[in-house]
């Protein structure tokens, strides 16, 4: 379920109701630029800015709006809603959606290669902080991955959960990345014996 959102000027924002949690979202013309996931704690300050009076994001309700097509604001967030509810079904593998880089605060160009070379990495599988920076194309900047995987503007759609230390440690919110990680594996694992029914997220 999704519940449309009041928002500034140019920016579409929504609130999910996952398997995984409630999720803000947002996006632009140019992409979606914020997912982030909120703690039922969090509700009263979410209610503070989101008009959640406003149908169930399936449009159709007085809140439409013009860049609800394909290649808008609403449109980017309709896909990434679609596709949300699809990976955390066990149904997806792979976000397409178009990430709006500067309305997200990536505006350096090693902050974005880390993000695309975290986008990479398969369903299932994981990368190490060094040879994301390697791979980015600098050596030696570890740290400033594991930094980048605590601060992304987009994740599910950037994988951090796939990134773990040298030591296989998970680094931040480790119960969730791991929880995330076993979904994908469990799903990988079916689809390599006998054919069955996607498994969902829990």
């Amino acid at each position: 379920m999704s519940v449309r959102a009041a928002r500034t000027p140019g920016v579409a924002a929504r609130l999910l109701e996952t398997a995984a949690g409630l999720m803000i979202v947002e996006a632009t013309a140019v992409g979606v630029s914020r997912l982030q996931q909120v703690d039922e704690s969090e509700l009263h300050a979410v209610d503070a800015w989101f008009d959640v009076k406003h149908g169930d994001g399936r449009g159709g309700d007085d809140d439409e709006d013009p860049d609800s097509g394909p290649g808008g604001a609403g449109g980017h967030l309709n896909r990434l809603a679609r596709q949300v509810m699809a990976y955390l079904a066990g149904e997806l593998r792979g976000f397409d959606v178009p990430l709006d880089w500067a309305a997200a605060g990536v505006h350096d160009e090693f902050s974005r290669e880390v993000y695309r070379e975290i986008q990479r990495i398969p369903y299932g599988e994981t990368s190490t902080y060094g040879q994301i920076s390697v791979d980015a194309g600098r050596p030696r900047n570890a740290r400033r991955v594991g930094r980048l995987c605590s601060i992304v503007p987009v994740p599910l759609v950037i994988p951090v959960h796939r990134v773990i230390r040298a030591d296989g440690g998970m680094g931040n919110c480790p119960e969730y990345r791991l929880r995330l990680l076993e979904h994908e594996r469990r799903n990988d694992a079916a689809a390599r014996g006998r054919p069955q029914a996607p498994i969902s997220f829990v």
